[in-house]
């Protein structure tokens, strides 16, 4: 995978780039189950296939579901085997929190907001 680079980054914002690319990516001696220790640790969102999600343990890795119903089940690779398909997206608990408040507020906003006419 290759990263674009903008005209205006100096050699140090190309050097994060490159690392935060980098950053716990899987290469082929790293194990799934590993690759998914790493995620966990890190507090990444998690796309598990049908098989992995139903072995994930998701409330003692302090993980759940995406909050957001049309953001459950995603289109991506799965995390442990790789294999592309429709896959259940976990996120982990404080982001999940932060997801049901974000819509809480756009949700009170959309209920007082005014409408303003010419």
């Amino acid at each position: 995978m290759d990263i674009l680079i903008r005209q205006d980054f100096t050699k140090d914002e190309i050097k994060r780039a490159e690392i935060a690319r980098l950053e716990f990516r899987k290469n082929r001696f790293t194990s799934g189950v590993s690759h998914l220790d790493d995620l966990v640790t890190l507090g990444k969102a998690v796309l598990l296939c049908d098989s992995h999600a139903r072995k994930f343990n998701a409330k003692t890795s302090k993980y759940e579901k995406h909050p957001a119903e049309n953001l459950r089940r995603v289109i991506g690779n799965c995390d442990l085997c790789n294999m592309p398909g429709l896959h259940t997206l976990f996120v982990n608990s404080s982001d999940a929190v932060e997801h049901r408040r974000n819509w809480e507020r756009a949700r009170t906003s959309m209920e007082y907001g005014t409408i303003i006419s010419n």
